[in-house]
């Protein structure tokens, strides 16, 4: 397999996330319906660092249609204020209602060009590596900090070809798959060793610990509970 510059696969490019995403497009409102009900995405629907997205919000179009901002099923959200971008609030928008999504200004939204698989540019711009770089990048004063248009849209992103940015996020997902049954495994021997570690305090005053040790030397009980030596 051939390498570039980079080390990187051969076929692989580098890109300017604007040359792959659109970067906050606009919505043609024009002919929507003020009554249209539409899906509603507060910050707080956004999960830090799962991807984990809550559309289940509604709200009619003239509610939202102004001081909101826009977004279609298959958008990428990036949190661009401080400290929720740091503490990765992005995620990829699923099946919402009409299609159409408004949600806090404090978001950017990435719209995938033509080969360009959306949840390959959502785990990119989650990584850590991603976000402490804008994080050194963002303007304005402490407290209100943001990740300006200009400079989300001028990084730049490795771009494989389509199959392999497929391949990429089926095999993210498997090892994250992997990743959260390991927790829940660790989770549920926290738990039995809890049982456990009561257990062998409940053992321990009923003299069950030590019935072998008695046992071997024929130590038997005396009354009240106390061994006879």
């Amino acid at each position: 397999m051939k390498v570039n510059v980079n080390g990187r696969p051969h076929a692989w490019c580098d890109a300017k996330i604007s040359e792959v995403v659109s970067v906050n497009p606009t919505l043609d409102k024009a002919g929507i319906p003020d009554d249209l009900e539409v899906s509603f995405v507060p910050m707080p629907a956004v999960q830090a660092e799962s991807g984990i997205i809550d559309v289940g919000g509604k709200r009619k179009f003239s509610e939202v249609k102004k001081g909101y901002t826009p977004f279609c099923e298959g958008d990428v959200l990036f949190a661009k204020i401080t400290p929720c971008m740091e503490n990765g609030k992005m995620a990829v928008v699923p099946e919402i209602i009409n299609g159409i999504g408004f949600g806090s200004t404090e978001f950017h939204v990435l719209r995938a060009l033509s080969g360009v698989n959306a949840k390959y540019i959502y785990y990119f711009v989650s990584s850590q590596a991603f976000r402490r770089q804008a994080e050194h990048n963002m303007s304005g004063a402490v407290g209100q900090r943001r990740v300006t248009t200009p400079y989300l849209s001028a990084c730049d992103v490795p771009l494989p070809p389509t199959n392999e940015q497929h391949r990429i996020v089926a095999k993210i997902e498997e090892l994250f798959s992997e990743l959260d049954k390991g927790i829940e495994n660790l989770k549920t021997a926290q738990l039995q060793l809890k049982v456990y570690r009561q257990a062998l305090l409940k053992h321990a005053f009923e003299g069950k610990l030590t019935a072998q040790w008695r046992a071997e030397r024929n130590v038997t009980p005396a009354k009240g509970g106390g061994a006879s030596l």
